[in-house]
């Protein structure tokens, strides 16, 4: 195994842990457990995802759907904030954003405690997902966005997916993977970036670092990428 590598898998342990500790007990539970074993990289990888697949599917006693979507114009602003759960934004067919999010946990209260505050205000639009905490509870949120949409995303703990959205970009994820599905000629400037983890472009652009990496790149489109990871890594997909 590589060297870095070697360093890396610990340290990727120990921040999880300490970051997912007050989010997500089962997912820092598998940190820990991969970090003691001795098994292969595959093995845990194996054995990580079906702690998550069995954590998602049997550990949520109860789970409720709920929709809401409000006028947009194209070309405005959409800033997101939540603190734990998996995010998917992708383009919709209309100037309306669409909001659909699953709230799941252990205990009733917490799914009937769950919000989403959901503001328009002309080009500029303001959703926050608050969830109760010292439980395992999580978000699923999909959203339909209008083609040109300027997105300011800010989340804790998760994976974030972005498709084929038209915009200036500025995403930041405490622990999970972010991945952007967008031509990189539509950018004049992106500026993606891992605390620890890796980042996967489909782009030549300058790279540094070790632990974390960072790809900065320059091209002869109109919008901006800014992304950045703690601990998890980034990929940036189309040509």
């Amino acid at each position: 195994m590589p060297a870095r590598s070697l360093l890396r898998k610990p340290l990727l342990v120990i921040v999880i842990a300490c970051v997912l500790g007050a989010f997500s007990p089962v997912r820092a539970a598998s940190a820990s457990a991969f970090q003691d074993s001795g098994h292969s990289d595959s093995d845990n990888q194996d054995s990580q995802d079906h702690d998550r697949k069995h954590h998602d599917e049997k550990d949520w006693d109860y789970a409720e759907s709920r929709t809401e979507t409000r006028d947009f114009a194209a070309g405005g602003m959409l800033h997101v904030r939540m603190n734990v759960g998996d995010l998917h934004i992708k383009r919709g067919d209309s100037n309306k954003i669409r909001l659909n999010y699953t709230v799941k946990a252990r205990h009733e209260r917490n799914v009937k405690e769950a919000r989403a505050d959901f503001d328009v205000r002309g080009n500029d639009a303001n959703i926050e997902l608050h969830i109760p905490f010292g439980d395992n509870a999580s978000f699923e949120v999909y959203l339909e966005v209008p083609k040109n949409t300027n997105l300011d995303v800010h989340e804790k703990v998760g994976d974030v997916i972005v498709e084929n959205v038209e915009g200036d970009k500025d995403l930041e994820l405490g622990v999970g993977d972010i991945r952007i599905e967008r031509e990189a000629a539509s950018y004049r400037l992106v500026r993606a970036s891992t605390g620890i983890g890796d980042v996967n472009a489909d782009v030549s652009g300058e790279v540094s670092g070790w632990l974390g990496k960072t790809l900065k790149y320059r091209g002869d489109g109109k919008y901006e990428l800014r992304a950045h990871v703690g601990v998890g890594d980034i990929t940036l997909e189309g040509k």
